[in-house]
Order: structure tokens, then sequence, then C-alpha cells
């Protein structure tokens, strides 16, 4: 009895398989035949699968960003509390740093080797797929979500250029710091989230020298207020009738 070959499943191993020599070798340097020889398969299999190079490129873009989108998702399904489900996607973000720059690669090549509306569809079809799988997973606005996305595909280009992990970590812990108060404090005590925002934006966010000057002038304006409260008053004299 033949076997039943399921085909969405082995299009997805096709795929993966694949996903080294696109990302790390470039769409123009490499060619069907050789892509078939690499993961073990025929020329025929794969243009049965894929009728072009072109289109493998945009079904693997396409796959690879759901099925990370779908992967934190269900991660995050039993988690009740938002500081936990937060806490499980910042171990995430660092986990997949190699999957993130391979996206980026493929993006790029996409952009350069393809049909522009077709690569705006798949741009846009991951970037709605991840902004509203992390809306909906960390309750926060869509707004705020994309953001997020943006911020990812930028550390993504920009760990190109280091050899290691260390400061796309160092990069997701800073991340962490900034996100933190809005996403996981605010939901249970709004001013708690404000003054904990407030205190990362004084040692984070600010100029050391500007929030030095901005210390100072407080420490100035308290000191002549209290000089003003403590100086004597003149009681003016009553004129004689």
């Amino acid at each position: 009895m033949p076997k039943i070959v399921n085909r969405n499943e082995y299009r997805q191993k096709l795929l993966e398989k694949s996903l080294y020599l696109f990302s790390r070798k470039g769409y123009h340097n490499i060619n069907m035949k050789e892509i078939a020889a690499e993961i073990g398969v025929s020329t025929g299999t794969l243009y049965h699968y894929f009728p072009s190079k072109e289109n493998m490129l945009a079904e693997m873009i396409a796959w690879i960003g759901d099925k990370n989108v779908e992967e934190y998702i269900q991660r995050t399904s039993s988690i009740e509390s938002i500081k936990d489900r937060f806490d499980m996607i910042v171990d995430f973000w660092k986990e997949k740093s190699e999957l993130y720059e391979n996206i980026v690669l493929l993006a790029i090549d996409m952009y350069r080797n393809t049909d522009i509306e077709q690569w705006k569809a798949v741009y846009s079809f991951f970037s709605e797929r991840y902004t509203a799988g992390m809306s909906e997973r960390l309750n926060i606005s869509r707004q705020f979500a994309r953001s997020i996305f943006i911020y990812f595909i930028g550390l993504s280009f920009h760990s190109l250029a280091f050899d290691g992990d260390g400061e796309y970590n160092k990069q997701i812990d800073f991340l962490d710091t900034i996100f933190r108060p809005p996403i996981v404090d605010a939901p249970e005590d709004m001013e708690k989230a404000a003054q904990n925002f407030k205190k990362v934006t004084r040692t984070f966010l600010m100029n050391s020298l500007v929030t030095e000057k901005a210390t100072m002038a407080k420490k100035i304006k308290s000191t002549r207020m209290k000089k003003a409260e403590t100086k004597p008053k003149k009681v003016k004299a009553k004129r004689k009738a």
C-alpha cells in the first residue's frame, strides 16, 4: 500500500531544510538543482512543490513568520499572568535570535529579487500576524505591538554585524527594562507603573548630564523655597495718629 504523504507537512519540511541555504548563501548564489541536492530530494520533486526559486523564497518567508508567531502563542496559551507571559516572551526572543536574523536576510533577498507587490503582500502578512499575536498575548495596543515588531527588524539587522548573541541579548535586556513598567506593572497598579517608568527614564533613557542639571535645578528651587519660608517677615511700624 503506497505511503500517504501530507503535502503541506512535506512542503514545510522542504522549506525548513532549505532555510540555511537561502539565508546564508543568498538567493543569487544557489539554484534549484543545488537546493535539491543539498536537502536530499530530486530536482523534479522540488519543482513539484515549488514552481520556481522565487516562489520558494516567498513561501519560506510566509511559513517561517507564521511558524514563529504560532509557537509563542502556543507557549503562552496556558499562562494567565501577564508578567509570566512577558517573562516567557523575553526568553523566547533571546532563543530565536538566529531565526530573526534569517528572516531579515530572506526579506532583503525577496525585496531585491521578486515582484514588489508580492513582497509587500508577504511582509504585510508577517507584520500583521506578529502584531496581532503580540497585542493579544501581552494585552497591549496594536500600535505598541507594531513598534516592538519594527524594533526587532532593526535589531536583527544590527546583530548581523556581531559574532555571537552578546549584543543581541544585551539589547533584549534593555527592551525588557523599558517595556516592563507599561506591560507588566500598569495592569496591576498604574501609579507603580508610572513611578517605575519614571525611574527607568531617569536611569536609562535620559542623558546623564541632562538628568544632573534637572536634579540640581530641583535642589536649588527647593533650597530657595526653604529659605523663603524661614526668612523672618518685616513688620511695618504703624503710623501714629
